[in-house]
């Protein structure tokens, strides 16, 4: 158990916004296909919260690190067959984005079952074979990303040199790697001023065509919460101010971070928003887009020039799970709805304290691959459909 973990996400209203969006008719035959089970989350009782395909295997990640649960499996199911193949299996608690580089999958150790100062880090096939890279002395490690011969794992540690880094215990820092993952450097750190630093962390990194892009959980001497954006181009870093809704992107799960052209699409819950690392020197570094505040956005995902998101229609106060909903976008901006699967079907899950549930029919992630979509349900189950066509 590392405890603390997750922090409380406050979502960003959308009250302000008038949503103008395009909803035309979308194919009769939104009815996915099962294609098989991640039976380790089945057994789990968890939700799959991410997708990738590569290799001509469809990956899932699960796991919850506020319930200490673990060790988990990465498996993946062949895109053809359905069969499941065990890939890996981490002594962590939770796997969450799963992050295709150069065609191979990473996927950080978001709670490594170690101590707060051991060697972790991610599990690759970058290599030929499976392995887990023990890169560095992390308490979480959040995200992953690659920028030409370089890596960089995103999340927090103990403060290894207070003369250096200042008082506080904890940091949120960025490290970096230029020999392939062996040897680690602290390219980026960034601590609270005021109040715990406990939560002080490095959630996401983004890839823009070559410049890593990161925000730090932190908080300045008079509580606020940190509104920069970090940039590493050219062996060095700047800042952007992300401007009046720099809350939006201040989320805690690297899957609802997607890149798209220049815009880091970013997406949770009743917001949906971009960063646009062009727009230096504007006001507001943070746009929403046209999406609906009725729509709950589970996931996102890019394919071929294309960010799709999954997700549910609010109901008045709650959630309508029955109401399965995908929205696509081309520019980031502009997102036209293109799908409705029609809901699980109806089955049972165990949840962590050994009682059955039943789920609520909703998909939790997305990714689409060669003119299919995979849809990852909350019953442990991947779907497939065709990809609707995107305007």
């Amino acid at each position: 158990m590392r405890t603390p973990t997750k922090a409380v996400v406050v979502v960003a209203t959308t009250a302000l916004l008038i949503p103008v969006f395009s909803s035309p008719a979308f194919a009769a035959d939104d009815v996915p296909v099962l294609l098989g089970t991640n039976t380790s989350a089945a057994a789990a009782g968890d939700v799959l919260t991410d997708l990738a395909v590569a290799g001509g295997e469809v990956y899932s990640s699960y796991g919850d690190y506020d319930a200490n649960t673990g060790p988990v499996d990465l498996n993946s199911l062949n895109v053809s067959t359905g069969a499941q193949t065990k890939q890996f299996t981490l002594n962590g608690e939770e796997l969450k984005a799963l992050r295709v580089i150069d065609g191979k999958v990473f996927a950080a150790d978001v709670d490594p079952k170690a101590s707060w100062t051991s060697n972790v880090g991610y599990v690759t096939n970058a290599g030929g074979a499976w392995s887990y890279n023990a890169a560095s002395p992390f308490q979480h490690v959040f995200d992953i990303a690659k920028s030409g011969s370089e890596i960089f794992l995103a999340g927090s540690v103990v403060n290894p040199n207070p003369s250096l880094y200042g008082p506080t215990p904890d940091l949120a820092v960025i490290k970096k790697s230029a020999d392939g993952g062996k040897t680690w450097t602290i390219a980026k750190a960034r601590a609270s001023a005021s109040g715990s630093s406990a939560y002080d962390r490095y959630y996401w990194l983004a890839n823009v065509n070559g410049k890593i892009a990161a925000i730090a959980e932190v908080r300045d001497a008079r509580g606020a919460t940190n509104r920069v954006l970090d940039v590493y181009s050219g062996g060095r870093w700047t800042t952007l101010d992300l401007g009046a809704w720099f809350g939006l992107a201040h989320r805690h799960e690297p899957t609802k971070y997607e890149v798209l052209g220049s815009k880091i699409i970013l997406s949770d819950s009743n917001t949906t928003g971009y960063i646009d690392l062009n727009a230096k020197g504007k006001a507001g570094g943070v746009k929403l887009s046209n999406l609906p505040p009725s729509f709950a956005s589970r996931d996102i995902t890019v394919s071929g020039g294309v960010a799709y998101s999954i997700g549910n229609w609010i109901s008045g106060a709650d959630i309508d799970m029955t109401r399965n909903v995908v929205f696509a976008t081309r520019d980031g901006v502009n997102w036209t709805q293109v799908a409705a699967p029609v809901v699980v079907p109806a089955t049972t899950y165990w949840n962590h304290n050994g009682t059955m549930l039943p789920h609520y029919g909703r998909y939790t992630s997305i990714a689409v691959s060669n003119g299919i979509m995979y849809l990852g349900g909350d019953d442990a189950k991947i779907y497939t459909m065709r990809a609707p066509a995107v305007p």
